[in-house]
């Protein structure tokens, strides 16, 4: 860690001031767009585990285009903000005065000239539009028919997006294992990210969350949950220096194995760097959200799908119809 952040040769990795080089005609995966403008190996792989592993896949998975258009988004601001109450308050306050029905997958969504009927195991609802919100895994896995079937174009930019698999290794420990102005980490070894949620709060806890994405997620996946914690938990131990580090408790969330995500965050796929415009493309009375609907450099993230709402929503207003939201 600290050899990395003396060597020059990384300030191109976290500064991102590439050079202007156009991607390939047709698209190209980022890794083959990096080593093309004259990234190392030792540089390609600093930045799988650090910008490449938030993005939700690997590099040969991810389109240079999709990758360039997060990089050069500059709308978001700089760093990154931690909602400290939990980002339950923001769903809470977002929900207020709404009808909310939980546990009400659904299974059905007939649009229809004459509106959309939604069924779901509590009923039919019933209303002129429908926001579309359910996540993109869950939109791939079939679990939902859609009668008449949607548009080829709209089947096909679900069908050429990923959803990357992603997972979080919580760990609680009972007294600090960092120096207190340090919240998070990079390692070389697996997991390759690691911050502290109970950073900034004013607790006796102790908690660090490792998080993987990509082939670091899939190659933690096949240890299975015990055998990952214990790798992550290795890995902690070798990055500190603390051989004897033992957890009061830790905890696996494997977001592929969640039926109502079925996956972390959506992916442009090498070719295919427009399909979240087609993803986001109303159809009929439906309309569309979610971070996999978003723009290049929103999407994957909370305040992504928030906006996307916004924008499915001017979309409903401006048709002048009363809608419901599946989700």
């Amino acid at each position: 860690m600290q050899d990395a952040r003396q060597d020059d040769q990384f300030d191109m990795i976290r500064t991102w001031l590439l050079p202007d080089v156009p991607v390939l005609d047709g698209d190209e995966d980022f890794g083959s767009y990096l080593r093309r403008i004259g990234f190392t190996d030792s540089q390609l792989r600093y930045a799988q585990r650090m910008f490449v592993n938030a993005e939700g896949d690997s590099l040969p998975n991810i389109s240079a285009t999709a990758a360039l258009g997060e990089i050069r988004q500059k709308a978001n601001g700089k760093g990154d903000f931690r909602v400290l109450d939990g980002y339950d308050t923001l769903a809470k306050h977002l929900a207020e005065g709404l009808d909310i029905r939980l546990t009400t997958p659904v299974s059905r969504v007939e649009w229809l000239p004459e509106g959309v009927r939604v069924t779901t195991p509590n009923g039919v609802l019933e209303a002129d539009q429908v926001v579309i919100t359910i996540p993109l895994g869950v939109l791939q896995s079939d679990t939902i028919t859609f009668t008449p079937e949607l548009p080829a174009d709209k089947q096909e930019a679900i069908r050429n997006t990923r959803m990357g698999p992603g997972l979080k290794m919580i760990y609680r420990f009972s007294q600090p294992i960092m120096p207190p102005d340090i919240m998070a980490l990079f390692s070389d070894s697996l997991p390759p990210m690691w911050w502290s949620p109970s950073f900034g709060h004013n607790t006796d806890q102790t908690v660090w969350t490792a998080f993987a994405t990509g082939d670091w997620a899939r190659e933690l996946m096949a240890l299975g949950d015990e055998g990952a914690l214990a790798k992550g938990l290795e890995t902690l131990r070798i990055e500190l220096d603390m051989p004897d580090l033992q957890p009061e408790a830790m905890h696996l969330m494997n977001w592929t194995e969640e039926p109502y995500t079925r996956g972390a965050y959506s992916v442009a796929l090498p070719g295919y760097p427009d399909t979240r415009d087609a993803l986001a493309r109303p159809v009929g009375r439906l309309y569309w959200a979610g971070e996999h609907t978003a723009t290049h450099g929103f999407s994957s993230t909370i305040h992504g799908a928030y906006v996307s709402g916004l924008r499915a929503a001017k979309e409903v207003l401006s048709s002048g119809s009363r809608s419901q939201a599946v989700s």
